[in-house]
């Protein structure tokens, strides 16, 4: 069996029509996010998921629904996909928080960790994010390894956030997030594909990132 993991971003919100941070914050996708999350859900399946996670979180839970409806494959929750915490930055704009906290404003965008604001630290988050992929991929392989052939792909989608997803993937691939900040967020409703590496460390690579579309006829190419 060899897996393949898909982080699949949530579709549009008004929260991010308006560059405002939402983080653990609750909102449902808008009318631009539900068309998203319908288009893309479309491709995914292309992909056959054995396997759906979902952040508990409502837009992601409104995304993974419309992938869970094409395929037939019911929804698993799992909080610990849930977004990076901004705590007492959450709902403002970018302008809004230098205005407030000029300095740890500025902190931030050098890409340190901000202090005192109650914001998750990246490494904390991404270690939350690779701990719940961690459980997951293990329920899988003990499930599904005696059913399917060894060369079989088996899809796994973990339905999250931008911040959520782009600091698991760091973790998954053996980079401390707070120290190396190389991945942007994902658009919404865009992707990123992991694949193992068998006895090698990290035990993932990065297949592909910020995509939006299917290549089926590369997608389950030999050496996968």
């Amino acid at each position: 069996m060899r897996l393949r993991l898909v982080f699949w971003r949530h579709g549009q919100t008004v929260q991010n029509l308006s560059l405002r941070i939402q983080g653990a914050q609750d909102f449902p996708l808008d009318d631009v996010g539900h068309a998203q999350a319908s288009e893309t859900a479309g491709e995914l399946a292309k992909m056959k998921p054995a396997r759906i996670y979902s952040s508990d979180l409502w837009r992601a839970r409104q995304t993974a629904e419309y992938l869970s409806e094409v395929t037939g494959v019911p929804i698993l929750m799992e909080p610990g996909l849930r977004e990076r915490a901004y705590g007492s930055w959450e709902g403002l704009t970018s302008a809004e928080i230098r205005e407030r906290d000029p300095e740890q404003w500025m902190v931030w965008r050098e890409g340190r960790e901000p202090e005192g604001v109650g914001v998750e630290r990246r490494e904390d988050c991404g270690m939350r994010v690779a701990d719940a992929v961690s459980r997951a991929v293990a329920d899988v392989e003990a499930e599904l390894s005696q059913s399917v052939g060894k060369d079989d792909v088996v899809t796994v989608v973990f339905v999250a956030h931008g911040g959520s997803i782009s600091n698991g993937v760091m973790t998954l691939l053996g980079q401390n997030p707070s120290e190396w900040v190389g991945l942007q967020g994902m658009d919404n409703c865009h992707w990123a594909i992991l694949e193992p590496r068998h006895k090698a460390n990290p035990p993932w690579r990065l297949y592909s990132y910020n995509r939006r579309t299917v290549d089926v006829a590369t997608i389950d190419r030999p050496g996968f």
